[in-house]
């Protein structure tokens, strides 16, 4: 008994390491439209909220707020995907001959032989079957998404007492008393990506860059996926100032992504550790390992399971 008081915090802390990291995984690997379920909740609840109090019927505001997002996200990955066409298709009729260029020094470097090998055993493999299947499994996983927000805003009272019954009072009110910290994250997050953006923008202004307005914009939404977000944009850039023999310009946007990656860490540790009353380091190491065990899912993870473990300190 005597053991069990004096290390009552630290086996909290583990019990509860090891929930998050089963549920986690268990997200992951098992219920992809949890992710978009929280995003489209956070992202519609604001105008099922607007729309009730205009005396429409819960379920109407529900749909039209469901409805009113996935036109917004069609009309913005139209608008993207053309807009990304468009741009390749220029850079490609108007570079046609360094490209050439370009390719035929890399072949004249490299095996022609063990190059067109690899080729032909990537194309042998089920590489384009896979991909159709996941993008299957990401449009479904999408459309249960929606239909799920759809049953939570409509039936948030009665989901809210089924959990009660489920669930200690004492510990729902904890859960409840965090429902600010994540909003707060979800702002911190948004807020990030729009400096990223402003930053990138800002810089490929000064570095001359074809459409730095959209590169920027494009670069904001794909730097909601920490680590590998906007380095898909610049890699291609840089490549292509390679090609033209532009070395100060691809000089500069490795220095530039460097730059917007350092800024991002600093700010996000700052703003999180401000919000959540938890110390920047720790917030940086929670991101850092989050991502590190659970991927992209665990920049989100890692700092919930700091706010909860700072809650039974506290308690204790």
């Amino acid at each position: 008994m005597e053991f069990r008081k004096d290390y009552n915090t630290l086996i909290k802390l583990i019990l509860l390491l090891i929930a998050v990291t089963v549920v986690t995984f268990a997200v992951k690997y098992y219920f992809q439209p949890f992710i978009a379920i929280i995003l489209l909740l956070i992202i519609t609840n604001p105008l099922y909220n607007l729309m009730v109090k205009l005396r429409l019927s819960p379920k109407i505001s529900a749909a039209l707020s469901i409805l009113f997002v996935n036109i917004i996200v069609v009309i913005s990955i139209i608008y993207l995907g053309n807009s990304i066409y468009n741009v390749t298709l220029s850079f490609y009729k108007n570079n046609l001959y360094k490209i050439e260029e370009f390719i035929t020094n890399i072949v004249s470097i490299f095996n022609v032989e063990s190059v067109s090998g690899k080729s032909s055993n990537i194309l042998n493999t089920n590489f384009i079957k896979n991909g159709a299947l996941s993008t299957g499994e990401w449009v479904f996983s999408y459309f249960v998404a929606n239909i799920s927000v759809f049953f939570l805003l409509v039936d948030r009272r009665n989901i809210i007492d089924y959990f009660l019954k489920l669930i200690p009072s004492r510990v729902f009110i904890k859960i409840k008393r965090q429902k600010k910290n994540l909003m707060n994250m979800f702002v911190i997050e948004i807020i990030l990506v729009l400096i990223s953006t402003l930053e990138i923008t800002f810089g490929f202004v000064v570095l001359r860059i074809g459409h730095p307005m959209f590169l920027g914009i494009l670069c904001g939404v794909l730097d909601i996926l920490p680590y590998v977000g906007t380095i898909i944009v610049f890699i291609p850039i840089i490549i292509y100032n390679i090609i033209v023999k532009q070395y100060i310009v691809s000089f500069g946007l490795i220095l530039l992504y460097i730059l917007v990656q350092i800024c991002r860490e600093i700010l996000e540790a700052k703003f999180l550790g401000d919000k959540l009353e938890l110390h920047p380091l720790l917030v940086l190491l929670s991101i850092y390992i989050g991502v590190k065990v659970f991927g992209i899912i665990g920049a989100i993870v890692g700092p919930i399971y700091g706010m909860l473990a700072k809650e039974i300190v506290e308690d204790e």
